[in-house]
């Protein structure tokens, strides 16, 4: 009984096979439904010998490919046996060859004699004429076509197979010679010239020897990568641009010009002199503490100029009054006389105290924010001080993590530190004269009043008398 279950299962899980693969052949019929045990017997028999067809057409399909594998070993084999006679052939060619070719070498070295050694200077200074060539600001101007000259030359002669010919001899004196006779030369001529925003633009420029190249007021500088002057990113001062102009637009010389032959090929101070940050943005270098000692500097400019006026008017109100009989209430001078004119009948005493009391009065106007000027110049060096240290702090620490391996860096840092102490005091040296300044015409005022105040006590004391 339970190995019937186990028929009856086997023989339905087949039935729902073959149920599936006719609705896949024929969607339209339908799967006849087993209506006994012995049909759907037979059901399972049918799918039985379907299944071994298709075993049986692989199997054959996989022993044809195994022979067709086969086949293919056996010709890569044969292949590789070819190749491997064919192999010792050409090692034994080569052999020979390297033998011909060590007595060809032999006696290619007796027939020069001496001139293996001119030949062997030759292309040293080829190939070191060529380097100078490929960097140098005349190559705009004469184009790539030397170089490459240069540069096969230099490929035959190291190579030591062919031997220069006198043509070729000859231009490589040209060449030599041109470039020799450029050193000296001041020529103007039109070519392509880069931008600084990547632009190229046909302009005319001044070559100047084979140091400098300007143009519009401009230097520039040569580029090998791409053949063509360029324009650079900053240009030094204004002295030195100015003449630029004048010999572009020279018609009769001498001109006066800053040449720069400094370097393998000139320029290398014309680079150093604009890779410096100019004024401002050495000022930037100082961070945070140094925009902030701009901001006081500029807020103490602002407040002695304020004072400053303000004052003059004050002293020119108080002079006036002091050679004036009339008392007028717009200056303190005459403020402070009218009170003795005003009380004619108090002694000499009371006096000189309302006057001091007023005087007093109109010292906060005279000296106003003049301590704000002190305290400025005071705190500004302080501030720069804090900064620099700051500053330090940070380069030690990057000594700490990186070594002292590179010293452009360490004088970076330092020279960064060193900016917030030279703001400090670019602060606060001005300031100490805009304080001296403001300070002593209020002293001078308040001189002219109590002068003047005890000369009206005086009299007063003298008539009382």
């Amino acid at each position: 009984m339970r190995n019937f279950k186990h028929y009856i299962f086997i023989f339905s899980f087949g039935l729902l096979s073959n149920l599936a693969l006719v609705e896949e052949n024929n969607s339209e019929e339908e799967a006849a439904q087993p209506s006994n045990p012995q049909e759907l017997l037979e059901i399972v028999k049918q799918g039985q010998f379907a299944d071994t067809q298709e075993q049986r057409a692989r199997e054959a399909q996989f022993r044809n490919e195994k022979n067709r594998q086969a086949k293919l070993l056996a010709d890569a084999k044969d292949e590789r046996a070819r190749l491997e006679r064919e192999a010792a052939r050409l090692e034994q060619k080569f052999e020979a060859n390297e033998a011909l070719l060590v007595v060809a070498e032999e006696q290619l070295r007796e027939r020069l004699g001496s001139l293996n050694e001119i030949f062997g200077h030759l292309a040293g200074n080829t190939t070191e004429a060529r380097n100078i060539m490929e960097q140098s600001i005349t190559a705009a101007q004469f184009g790539k076509d030397r170089e490459a000259f240069m540069t096969d030359l230099g490929s035959k002669m190291n190579e030591g197979i062919k031997l220069a010919s006198i043509s070729e001899l000859e231009t490589l004196w040209y060449e030599l010679q041109r470039e020799i006779n450029a050193s000296g030369e001041v020529v103007k001529f039109n070519t392509e010239v880069i931008t600084v925003d990547g632009n190229v633009e046909n302009r005319d420029v001044v070559r100047v020897g084979n140091f400098n190249v300007v143009s519009d007021g401009q230097y520039l500088s040569y580029s090998p990568s791409r053949g063509a002057y360029s324009e650079l990113p900053s240009q030094p001062a204004g002295r030195f641009t100015s003449q630029t102009s004048d010999i572009l637009s020279g018609d009769a010389f001498p001109v006066k010009f800053a040449v720069d032959p400094t370097g393998p090929q000139g320029g290398s101070l014309l680079a150093s002199l604009i890779s410096m940050p100019s004024t401002w943005g050495k000022m930037q270098e100082g961070g945070a503490v140094g925009y902030i000692l701009m901001a006081i500097g500029l807020a103490a400019t602002l407040l002695f100029i304020w004072r400053f006026y303000e004052l003059w008017n004050i002293r020119g109100g108080v002079v006036a009054q002091a050679n004036s009989t009339t008392l007028s209430n717009d200056n303190a001078l005459g403020r402070i006389l009218k009170i003795a004119e005003e009380d004619k009948e108090a002694d000499t005493e009371t006096l000189e105290l309302k006057m001091a009391e007023q005087i007093l009065k109109e010292r906060p106007t005279v000296e106003g924010l003049n301590w704000v000027l002190k305290i400025v110049s005071v705190v500004a060096p302080l501030m720069g001080l804090f900064g620099t240290i700051i500053g330090m702090i940070e380069t030690f620490t990057m000594i700490t993590l990186f070594g002292t391996g590179d010293p452009k860096t360490m004088a970076s840092g330092i020279s960064t530190a060193l900016v917030t102490t030279w703001l400090g005091l670019m602060v606060a040296i001005p300031t100490t004269f805009m304080y001296a300044t403001v300070n002593n015409i209020s002293r001078g005022i308040l001189g002219t009043i109590e002068e003047s105040s005890t000369g009206m006590a005086a009299k007063r004391s003298e008539g009382t008398n």
